[in-house]
Parts: structure tokens; C-alpha cells; sequence
């Protein structure tokens, strides 16, 4: 009856083992001749997302608000802090209480008293995973480790991120250490906007000049598998940063971002499979998401969309020997060559944006569509107002001449343009104008006789006094 209870209760355990697994380990078909097909069984991590940096738009996600362990990843915060509050030529010395972190974990390593260069230290506390380092950033920054974390939860409820909070810089396990896939995307999001951490997250070999107690070393980043070495299996050729992290309770993490043909994608996968030294799984998820992204979004420039369904006119006045019969197709010029005009948008929403081009942009024309046309006259200009930054200024212009046709009697189109930009304000005095005043007495002249006569109106005649006989008298 024990043995019988005892493999009851073997099985039990084995079965709750199997069922805290993903149900969909063995069963994913996912293809990558066809990424456009992603589905979270695709993907091994517990929570993920992928979101367009450009605007933050969320491309694909799973379980993104769940509240997970960050581990290394929490670095990400302390780094960007550390660029924007501390002096990056500052030399800072490490102290005894931030080298006590747990034994076992990632270090840089740095010694007691050890003198460092604060740029140096926030590049070798990001590729060596620094522990202590990331405390020693955060004494320098804070004042102190906790006056750092609490500068941490301040920054992120400012982002207004609400499933996030930080019990210390580095990431080792704290059960009120927590974030979700979602807001770490946001810190990433928000960090890479700084040049100097795109710099330091994309580097994965790194050079720490001798100091007053180490001599030079050369450090390199476990992300070198992602991105730095074209020979591994795990590579990905657009990947451009950025952190790992790992703990036997937040699992393998991955914080990921990827750059092609103008779209930059940032990917966070928490909780993946694999043992301490394993991150397959990290770079596969990150690798199906990225490549998900891409293809589904597309960046295209302003004068790219332009010329998909570029602007013709109707020249009047075109020469009869004119090939194209007066239609003048008009260039896009760009007038500050320094304005991001690229526009980040879905594949399918590309024909929509160059149907409804009108509504991105305004257009003022300058110049009639009157021939005669010199190629590249301006005839008229374009303002894009983008969703972000200052508005940006074109010109376009004629794509080529178009001569004007001889002997040719002006309309009135004409006459208008020709009056309005008369400089003299009174009009000259001709012989038409002349016969155009005599012309119009005439016919008012007739006008009125001919109403008095329907109105039975008569002239007056003189009346005449009778003439008196005069006698004469003959003789």
C-alpha cells in the first residue's frame, strides 16, 4: 500500500512538472521562411513584447504586464541614470560596501580602493555585468545605494510605469524587485534615445585602461554571441545591443534591439528556458520577434512616398508640338537635408499613405500652370508636419521645360493675371478704351430714347405766336 502511495505521489509530481512547462515546448511549427506567422506558441519565453522605437508602438506581445524578475536587465536603468546624473570624466574610487554583493555573481571584478574613470566604469559595469559596479554607480549618482534605488522608483513612476519597482541597482533577487516586459521596454525605449548608452550597449569588447591597482584589461560581453561574432550560431545581423540577465528565479532575460532598412525594433523576452550559461532560447525568441517586426513595418522617407504617385499638372497654354500634350510632372526637392522626414508604417498601410498623401502635407503654389516652363522653376512648395519635431520644408519643382504656343490670342485668365500685376494703377489711355467709352454712350444714349418712346413720352415743339395780318394799303 506505501509503494502503491509512493508512486501516486511520484507521478503527481512529475505530472505538475510537465504541466508548469509551456504546453506549447514541443509543439510550436513555427517557420522562418514566413515570420509574418509568429504566435505565442512560437515562443518560449513566458512574457515578451516588441514595440517600434521610433514611436513605441507595441508590434507584438505576451503576458507584457506580468509581473516578473528583471535580473541583470535592471542594469539598463542604472547605466542611463548614471549617464544622465553623473560627470563622465569624474575618477571615482571603489569603496568596501559596494563590493559586497553575493558570492558567486557576476563582477567586473574591481578592488578596494580601486581608482576608475566614471565612462569607463558604466562600460565595464554593462559588457562585464558588474555587480558591484552597478553599486558603485549608484554611490557616485545617489549618495548612497538606497538614495540611488530611490532616484530608480521615481524615474519610473515619472514614466508612469506601474508594474515596476526596484530594490537595488544590480538586479540579484529581491521578491519586491520586480518589473514587467512592457515597462522594461519603455525604460530601453527611453535609454536609447541617449547616445552615449546606444554606444556603450552595442559594444561587446572593451579596453580598461591600467589604474592605480589593475592593470589594463580587455573585457568582453556574453552579447558578443548576439551581435558581435558573425560565426555563431546565435548571431543576428541587425542586432545592435543590449542586455542580458539571469537568476535561478527570474530565469534567463533578454532585453534586445535590432535596426534594418531605417526601422529600429526594441524586444524584451522574460523567464526563458535553459541553464545558467544557456541563452538559446533568449536569442531565438529574440530573433522571431525582430524578424516579425520587420516584416510587417517598413520605413520609407517622405520623397520616397512622394514619388510612388508623384504631382502632374495641366499645363495650359502648352505648345501643340508638345510630346506630352501640357502634363508637367513636379520633382520633390528637400530644402534642409538634416530633417528626419522617415515615416514608420505597416506594409499594408503603405498604399493607404500614398492615396491620402494630401493629408500628411500642405501645398501652396506659386507659379501658374501657364506655359512657357523652365525646368526646375519652383512651382510651388510643400510642408510635412510629422508627428514629432519641427515642421519640414520642400519644394517642388518642374521636371522639365514646356514652351508656350506662338500667335496665341490671351483669354481672360490672361487679361486678369495681366491686370492684377499691372504696377500702374490706372489703366492707359488707347484708342480701345476710347472706342469702349464712345461705344458704351451709344448704347446707353439708344437705350434711354428707346424708353421714352415706349413710355409714349414726345418732345416738346416751340409753339409759335400767330403772325398778325398788316394792313396794307395801295395805292
Amino acid at each position: 500500500m506505501l509503494k502503491r502511495f509512493a508512486a501516486l505521489l511520484l507521478t503527481a509530481i512529475m505530472l505538475s512538472a510537465v504541466l508548469a512547462l509551456p504546453a506549447y515546448a514541443s509543439s510550436s511549427d513555427y517557420d522562418p521562411a514566413h515570420p509574418e506567422t509568429l504566435n505565442d506558441i512560437d515562443i518560449d519565453a513566458l512574457a515578451c513584447i516588441l514595440i517600434e522605437a521610433n514611436t513605441g508602438m507595441v508590434v507584438y506581445e505576451k503576458n507584457a504586464d506580468a509581473r516578473l524578475y528583471p535580473a541583470s536587465t535592471t542594469k539598463i536603468l542604472t547605466t542611463y541614470l548614471g549617464i544622465l546624473m553623473g560627470d563622465l570624466d569624474e575618477t571615482v574610487t571603489t569603496s568596501e560596501s559596494c563590493l559586497q554583493v553575493e558570492e558567486g555573481s557576476s563582477k567586473i571584478p574591481l578592488s578596494p580602493g580601486e581608482e576608475i574613470n566614471f565612462r569607463d566604469l558604466l562600460y565595464a559595469t554593462m559588457i562585464r555585468s558588474g555587480n558591484e559596479g552597478a553599486n558603485l554607480i549608484a554611490e557616485t549618482v545617489g549618495g548612497s545605494i538606497q538614495g540611488f534605488v530611490d532616484l530608480m522608483n521615481q524615474y519610473v513612476t515619472s514614466l508612469g510605469l506601474v508594474n515596476t519597482h526596484f530594490e537595488n541597482p544590480n538586479g540579484l533577487h529581491n521578491d519586491n524587485h520586480y518589473t514587467s516586459a512592457r515597462d522594461l521596454a519603455t525604460i530601453a525605449r527611453e535609454a536609447m534615445q541617449n547616445d552615449v548608452f546606444r554606444d556603450i550597449v552595442a559594444t561587446t569588447s572593451y579596453d580598461l585602461p591600467k589604474n592605480n591597482i589593475n592593470r589594463a584589461r580587455n573585457l568582453t560581453s556574453r552579447l558578443s554571441e548576439f551581435i558581435g561574432n558573425p560565426e555563431s550560431s546565435n548571431y543576428y545581423p541587425y542586432g545592435i545591443g543590449i542586455k542580458t540577465g539571469y537568476t535561478s528565479a527570474a530565469g534567463h532575460c533578454f532585453v534586445g534591439a535590432a535596426e534594418k532598412d531605417g526601422v529600429t525594433f526594441i524586444s524584451v523576452v522574460l523567464r526563458c528556458s535553459g541553464d545558467a550559461s544557456n541563452y538559446r532560447y533568449c536569442w531565438r525568441d529574440t530573433r522571431r520577434l525582430m524578424d516579425y517586426g520587420f516584416s510587417q513595418y517598413v520605413s520609407v522617407t517622405l520623397p520616397q512616398l512622394y514619388d510612388l504617385q508623384p504631382k502632374v499638372l495641366e499645363v495650359a497654354k502648352y505648345d501643340l508640338d508638345d510630346p506630352e500634350l501640357g502634363k508637367l510632372e513636379l520633382v520633390l526637392n528637400k530644402l534642409d537635408s538634416a530633417g528626419n522626414d522617415s515615416i514608420i508604417t505597416l506594409r499594408s498601410r503603405l498604399d493607404y499613405l500614398v492615396s491620402n498623401f494630401n493629408d500628411l502635407v500642405s501645398i501652396e503654389y506659386v507659379h501658374e500652370p501657364v506655359a512657357p516652363i523652365q525646368a526646375g522653376e519652383v512651382m510651388a512648395t510643400l510642408t510635412y508636419y510629422p508627428e514629432a519635431g519641427e515642421p519640414i520644408e520642400y519644394e517642388l519643382v518642374a521636371s522639365r521645360s514646356i514652351a508656350r504656343r506662338s500667335l496665341d490670342v490671351p483669354d481672360l485668365d490672361d487679361i486678369i493675371w495681366e491686370t492684377e500685376n499691372d504696377p500702374n494703377p490706372f489703366p492707359r489711355f488707347t484708342v480701345e478704351i476710347l472706342a469702349f467709352f464712345v461705344g458704351v454712350f451709344a448704347v446707353i444714349f439708344l437705350l434711354v430714347k428707346g424708353v421714352k418712346r415706349l413710355l409714349g413720352f414726345r418732345s416738346k415743339k416751340p409753339r409759335h405766336k400767330p403772325i398778325k395780318p398788316i394792313s396794307r394799303y395801295y395805292r
